[in-house]
């Protein structure tokens, strides 16, 4: 899927006339087949971003194409859009309505059309992709469930409708590292099962420098990087002139940088990482 934005401004209808806009005449294109990270420090405009790719927000200028198509070209291609991509919400919690999570999934895919043995089907089989423990949780109420497990039901939900492209708004909140990175490990699998291609939006840059192969950094509701992960990994000046700090990890590469220019990443893994000092240094 190929995305552009198109000198695309967006401000909140409660702005005042003298405040930034939170999208700033933004120009760039990306293409999905990648795992694209999104990052940037708080109110950057990463979440704001993201809901202008599915239509959730029209851009006060400019436009969104997708596949070349502007996606407010009229409401029939807008719902198409949107049966296309579907966003996982920072706060699942509040998207929730269902008395228990059997419920929950179930009534989601009635409202779409599915249901019976197909509705069934769908549920234990987006469950097992996520390691979602339907059996053992679907009487649970889902306000009753861990931040992770509440994760893994929000996204569940809208697998569940099968859809081209997954938005994920900070995924991973709330979690520690090693829980974060079992989930991501998780969300890679089901990529790789299904292809359903993934934006991830996160505060966590050692994460995204990990996982995704392409980096957009916003500030201030501007990119001030587009490009792959080894790029920014060869130069992480946008993260620093930013403010946001390098992970330890990154540091490390960098000083190795320095005495052996020729040593280079794809990813921020420690794996990886031991991979390429012993090619180097043997």
């Amino acid at each position: 899927m190929r995305i552009c934005f198109e000198q695309l401004t967006f401000c909140y209808a409660s702005a005042q006339p003298s405040e930034r806009p939170a999208l700033n005449n933004i120009d760039l294109e990306f293409d999905t087949d990648l795992m694209i990270g999104i990052c940037g420090v708080p109110g950057s405009g990463k979440s704001t971003f993201i809901r202008q790719i599915n239509g959730i927000f029209k851009p006060t200028s400019g436009q969104v194409l997708i596949d070349g198509q502007n996606i407010h070209q009229s409401k029939s291609v807008l719902r198409r859009v949107r049966k296309r991509i579907g966003m996982s919400f920072q706060f699942p919690e509040r998207q929730f309505y269902g008395r228990t999570v059997w419920e929950e999934l179930k009534l989601s895919l009635e409202q779409c059309g599915i249901d019976g043995r197909v509705a069934e089907h769908t549920i234990f089989s987006v469950c097992e992709q996520l390691d979602f423990d339907i059996q053992g949780l679907r009487r649970r109420s889902p306000f009753t469930l861990s931040r992770g497990e509440q994760r893994k039901l929000g996204i569940a939900l809208v697998l569940a409708l099968q859809p081209d492209l997954l938005l994920l708004d900070e995924p991973s909140v709330g979690m520690d590292r090693a829980r974060a990175h079992a989930f991501m490990d998780v969300l890679k699998n089901v990529r790789q099962q299904t292809h359903t291609q993934l934006v991830l939006v996160s505060h966590d840059v050692e994460l995204l420098l990990k996982y995704a192969e392409h980096i957009i950094i916003l500030d201030q509701g501007e990119v001030a990087f587009n490009g792959s992960t080894s790029d920014l990994l060869k130069n992480p000046d946008p993260l620093q002139e930013i403010g946001i700090p390098l992970p330890l990890l990154l540091q490390t590469l960098q000083l190795l940088r320095q005495k052996k220019p020729h040593f280079s990443c794809q990813r921020l893994s420690a794996h990886e990482a031991l991979r390429e000092i012993q090619r180097v240094f043997s």
